[in-house]
């Protein structure tokens, strides 16, 4: 039998906070809900509200999308410093140290495999140049007969 069914409140004595929120507890895990107080509450239309809530639910969405946003340029983000910072400590230390430990008659040298694969391609060049010529003489010398002359087709009109 639900006694306090017509009553709005419940006075409880405790010697402790920590005692008023276990009540507290026990009591929202009951699903007694405390009320909001009068002043602060305001009667609005239903078509306000419903407004109010679309406006909420559209923020919320914005608050997401830029959330998801951010945590995917964040990676990105970190990728792109850390390539720049190591592409400056290349080019300060690293070069630097580079021309002042070695010769540089000997950094501008070519290797032996450059030497040799410059020497092919220059033949490859040559030979690809010399069978071009020859596919144009080709094309130049053949022989085409001449195209005859149109149908007279004055009679037919």
């Amino acid at each position: 039998r639900n006694v306090y069914k017509d009553l709005r409140q419940i006075e409880l004595a405790c010697d402790s906070q920590e005692d008023v929120d276990s009540w507290k507890a026990s009591f929202l895990r009951a699903g007694v809900y405390p009320e909001k107080d009068q002043e602060n509450t305001f009667s609005m239309d239903p078509q306000l509200e419903r407004q109010v809530e679309t406006i909420r639910n559209l923020v919320d969405s914005y608050v997401g999308i830029i959330n998801k946003s951010i945590r995917d340029l964040m990676p990105k983000t970190i990728m792109h410093l850390m390539i720049n910072n190591t592409k400056d400590f290349i080019h300060s230390e690293l070069l630097a140290y580079l021309y002042s430990s070695a010769d540089q008659s000997s950094l501008m040298e070519e290797s032996a495999d450059q030497a040799q694969r410059r020497d092919d391609m220059l033949r490859m060049y040559h030979a690809l140049k010399e069978a071009l010529n020859i596919i144009g003489d080709i094309s130049t010398s053949t022989v085409s007969t001449p195209v005859p002359p149109p149908v007279d087709d004055t009679w037919l009109q």
